[in-house]
């Protein structure tokens, strides 16, 4: 198999290593692990039933590291180990759902013996998104690759190599700028736990009539404030899993860019529909890099399988939920002003394209991104030093 520059990066046969010689047959976890196999119906025993997922496998007949999806005799142990696995996740979602419903129920409860309306409760709220989040997403993945595992055949295993590639690659693909954003994020996340949040937000959180009155800095320190540890750990994980992916497939300098100006458009929107309250946190910015994706990905359909793009639109479907039930907490204009700005910026600075190679960084977009980057280091530093001032 050789590689050809009309392919696209994740799909050519150098992303994954040369295989070991010292086996005929093998296969690597996750955390690179090797074992080896005399013969290809012992590694698909092992893929079957081995606790560990299995990244990658070697075969007699290949020179480098596969997918498994990609080696058509192991359909059946796929299939069987992606239905058992589901059955685990569809118990474990269950269990989830069942604790977390309670937690709603009391709730519910709780605030009706008090007199408190429930749509107004904190409680109730992040019991739903609790229940949503950690029970009903997850039971419904489970039901989903339930039927995957029942269609899974030779055809069916072509589709999923292509993930799987995307996946290897996109794991493994060197990045630096995503872990340099949690880095700036970890700052203020290491200080903040020693200042009251009110007074954090009083000093550097998004104020709304501070900001109509000159102190547009807010902009840019008040995205490096969180609420509480959840709130900064979801950030963080959305920052990771999109963060990374624009950075591999459109480069470092435009994920600089569109957090600046996510996160700028989604103060101006708070600050304009919800003057009234005041707003912290880092989700403008993760919410316009899922805008850009979505509207990156459909304009350059070669980049990416078609059915990890699908996932994109099941964040943005959890995301709705989730601000729906989490209304009175959440900063949904903050969201859909961040959202709005990744899918213009994605529109305007990338035309519709049929190549399947990734766009190269211009000097304008290098010079743009340091900027971005500099104003991202110098907020995170700014809203730092002002919570020592709190």
């Amino acid at each position: 198999m050789t590689s050809d520059p009309e392919q696209p990066v994740w799909s050519r046969p150098e992303v994954f290593p040369d295989k070991s010689q010292a086996a005929p047959y093998g296969c690597v976890s996750p955390k690179g692990r090797q074992f080896e196999f005399q013969s290809l119906e012992a590694l698909g025993h092992h893929i079957h039933s081995s606790r560990e997922r299995v990244e990658a496998v070697w075969v007699a007949d290949q020179k480098k590291l596969i997918p498994p999806e990609a080696v058509s005799e192991l359909v059946e142990p796929l299939r069987e180990r992606l239905h058992e696995q589901a059955e685990i996740d569809a118990g474990n979602a269950r269990r989830n759902t069942l604790i977390f419903a309670v937690l709603l129920l009391w709730a519910l409860y709780a605030n009706l013996a008090n007199g408190t309306l429930p749509t107004e409760s904190f409680e109730v709220g992040l019991a739903g998104i609790l229940l949503t989040i950690l029970g009903l997403v997850p039971w419904y993945d489970a039901c989903r690759d339930r039927r995957s595992a029942r269609a899974l055949n030779e055809q069916a295993l072509a589709l999923e190599e292509q993930e799987a590639r995307f996946d290897y690659w996109l794991k493994n693909h060197r990045i630096w700028f995503t872990p340099v954003l949690i880095g700036l994020l970890a700052g203020c996340g290491i200080i903040q736990p020693w200042v009251e949040l009110e007074a954090a937000v009083e000093v550097a959180g998004l104020q709304k009539g501070g900001f109509n009155a000159g102190e547009a800095y807010r902009l840019v320190t008040a995205p490096f404030l969180h609420g509480h540890p959840l709130h900064w750990g979801l950030n963080v994980w959305g920052l990771w899993y999109l963060g990374r992916r624009v950075e591999s497939l459109a480069g470092w300098s435009h994920l600089s860019l569109v957090m600046v100006i996510s996160m700028v458009a989604g103060g101006w929107a708070t600050s304009h529909f919800v003057p009234e309250k005041a707003s912290i946190g880092a989700s403008g910015g993760i919410l316009g890099l899922l805008g850009f994706l979505l509207i990156f990905e459909t304009l350059h359909g070669r980049l990416v399988p078609r059915s990890s793009r699908r996932r994109l639109l099941g964040a943005l479907g959890v995301t709705f939920v989730v601000g729906v039930i989490g209304y009175q907490f959440i900063d949904n204009f903050a969201h859909g002003g961040g959202f709005l700005a990744g899918m213009l910026y994605a529109g305007i600075v990338f035309p519709r394209s049929s190549s399947p190679r990734r766009p190269r960084a211009t000097k304008l977009d290098i010079g743009l991104g340091v900027t971005g980057f500099l104003v991202l280091a110098a907020s995170s530093i700014w809203a730092g030093l002002l919570l020592f001032t709190a």
